[in-house]
């Protein structure tokens, strides 16, 4: 039996992954809700352009989530950090040393800011272990590494974040 098309199909994989989606984005937005809002919508935009024309994709969470993280480093490479002049580079560091995890929205927006910075490979492994809390083990299993080398490029890509967090504040900050 053949399977109903991309048009009909798209309603129910809607339902299925807008949950996700959007709480994947809002991870990322540094408590922009109007900015995880509209990636969201600009996905769900292009699924619908591509989708009826092309087919489902094979596993279409996957597919959204691409598109979706491809949105917001374009939206981040294109902006510089603002409100820098209340933030100093150790503070940010802590937060970066420390999981990410942070009370302060310019801090959060400046780590998102300099994950776009880096080469996909390293923000990738970032996220997921910072973001999407995957352990070494998970991460090392879905990029196909040993769990060796995923802790070495966590660990480089981590130094090189700082570099580019230094150099922001360093820049766009009250000196």
């Amino acid at each position: 039996m053949r399977s109903a098309p991309a048009e009909q199909r798209i309603p129910d994989v809607y339902r299925q992954t807008i949950g996700p989606l959007y709480a994947y984005v809002a991870r990322r937005c540094g408590g922009d809700r109007a900015l995880a809002e509209d990636v969201v919508q600009e996905t769900w935009l292009r699924a619908v352009d591509v989708w009826p024309r092309k087919g489902l994709p094979d596993t279409p969470a996957a597919w959204l989530t691409s598109v979706a993280h491809n949105l917001l480093v374009s939206h981040y490479r294109r902006q510089t950090p603002l409100r820098l002049s209340s933030i100093t580079s150790d503070a940010v560091l802590a937060v970066v040393d420390n999981g990410f995890n942070t009370e302060s929205v310019d801090i959060e927006r400046l780590i998102h800011w300099a994950l776009a910075q880096l080469p996909e490979p390293q923000s990738k492994l970032l996220e997921a272990f910072h973001l999407d809390e995957r352990s070494v083990e998970r991460i090392a299993a879905q990029f196909q590494m040993s769990e060796r080398a995923v802790e070495g490029r966590l660990r480089r890509a981590r130094l090189k974040l700082r570099k580019i967090i230094k150099r922001a504040v360093t820049n766009y900050g009250d000196r």
